[in-house]
């Protein structure tokens, strides 16, 4: 049951970036061999029949701009 709840945030997670890159204009021009993610894996992931990896995900934030921040903690150099 928890597990159709989360699939279904992440597809609609997914289709508002599908949205933000086509607002922003963003052609993800998969011809080339070092793109981050396939067509077949855009195509797969934007219809909806299944939910990006963890790095799909992440590079598709990358390109519509959403950026995380993560919190930091500095730690001295010399032991307390």
């Amino acid at each position: 049951m928890e597990t159709s709840v989360y699939e279904d945030k992440a597809k609609k997670i997914t289709a508002e970036i599908k949205e933000i890159l086509d607002v922003k204009g963003i052609n993800l021009d998969f011809s080339n061999d070092n793109s981050i993610i396939s067509k077949e894996s855009a195509e797969r992931i934007f219809s909806g029949s299944v939910i990006p990896t963890l790095a799909e995900f992440l590079a598709l934030c990358e390109l519509s701009g959403i950026a995380f921040k993560l919190p930091s903690v500095e730690t001295p150099d010399n032991p307390m």
